[in-house]
């Protein structure tokens, strides 16, 4: 029997990793409630998600204001209920008395069975705002980023004593200390300021390569290119000592520690990383719904700027490494690792 059981849906990266941040919690298995359906259904609910969300963001936030109305969710629900039936029939084998959500597709389809095997059902909530489909009557309690975050839960329903703020999921690695000078050894990069892009499989930089050519005049850059090897040999054609490119890096913690700046998209966990380490962001894109919501959310906050093309890059960039020591000195927003009160909040319900 196993006695935790962390469960994500792969719409995207960010889930996965906040699931896998979890990993350190006894007696638990991770799993993707997307492997318990067929391949042409898990290909349709994956792929569709990224098709929509790169080439047709406007239909996304049409979908994205339905599912606040609460007869097409209770359709939506049904139909997701007889797609993943097998896992259901997964939890009654592994008998779990605690599930941990990282999304929130999982806990919209649990209730009759949890009604039945009266497991405990914590949400770990993997955006700065909160949608209306992350509240579920079957949640027994939420970990929310911040006071903000835990507000919209009060304000769509949430009882006060259900939520407890101000801890995200974070890999080991973001937890350790690491020295600013070993990092500079290691990657060599002496006085110049560091910068970090992150592309997504939506990864969008305007101007791209003109911009990385003014910018290397006065930074190291790190840049993440994931699957795009059309982006990477166009970065390769730079030719620039102070360029390094990686499809993807196992110790990212080391690189977001060395970088004074993080380029990329307002997603959960790049944000809930990058706030732990008090980064400034500049994000070039968005998906349309919970990320825009994060994204209005740090501007707000004075620690990220929305770039919508070369100049205003170079522009947003400047001004964050102008600010770098007195925003570092005075960050607007702190987080925690969310391990410790999970941990006891587990064991408590664990030993009852």
């Amino acid at each position: 029997m196993a006695k935790t059981i962390i469960v994500y849906a792969s719409f995207g990266e960010g889930h996965k990793k906040g699931a896998e941040a979890l990993k350190y919690l006894p007696d638990a298995v991770i799993c993707d409630l997307l492997d318990f359906t067929n391949p042409l259904l898990r290909n349709i609910y994956s792929l569709g998600y990224l098709t929509v969300t790169q080439y047709f963001p406007y239909l996304w936030r049409v979908l994205f204001f339905f599912t606040k109305i609460k007869f097409f969710s209770f359709c939506v629900d049904k139909f997701n209920r007889l797609i993943f039936s097998s896992f259901f029939k997964y939890l009654e084998e592994i008998d779990p008395k605690i599930m941990v959500v990282t999304h929130f597709f999982p806990s919209s389809l649990i209730t009759p069975i949890k009604d039945k095997k009266k497991f405990k059902v914590i949400s770990v909530i993997t955006d700065l705002r909160v949608h209306p489909l992350w509240v579920s009557g079957c949640v027994d309690h939420y970990f929310a980023a911040l006071e903000i975050t835990k507000q919209d839960l009060i304000n769509i329903g949430v009882e006060k004593n259900k939520i407890t703020a101000g801890f995200v999921p974070l890999r080991e690695g973001f937890l350790k200390d690491i020295s600013s000078e070993s990092l500079s050894e290691k990657f060599c990069l002496g006085r110049r300021p560091s910068l970090i892009f992150v592309s997504s499989f939506q990864g969008r930089f305007p101007s791209l390569l003109k911009s990385i050519q003014v910018l290397l005049e006065s930074f190291n850059i790190f840049f993440i290119y994931g699957k795009n090897l059309e982006l990477k040999k166009s970065l390769e054609s730079l030719d620039s000592p102070y360029l390094r490119l990686f499809s993807f890096y196992d110790e990212i913690w080391e690189l977001i520690c060395a970088s004074s700046i993080i380029i990329s998209k307002p997603g959960g966990m790049t944000v809930f990383e990058g706030l732990y380490k008090k980064k400034p962001f500049v994000f070039t894109h968005y998906i349309p719904g919970q990320e825009k919501e994060n994204m209005k959310f740090l501007i707000k906050q004075g620690v990220a700027k929305f770039a919508r093309g070369e100049e205003q890059l170079k522009d947003a960039i400047y001004y964050f490494d102008n600010i770098s020591d007195k925003l570092r000195d005075d960050y607007p927003i702190e987080v925690r690792d969310i391990r410790k009160p999970l941990s006891s909040l587990i064991e408590k319900w664990s030993n009852a």
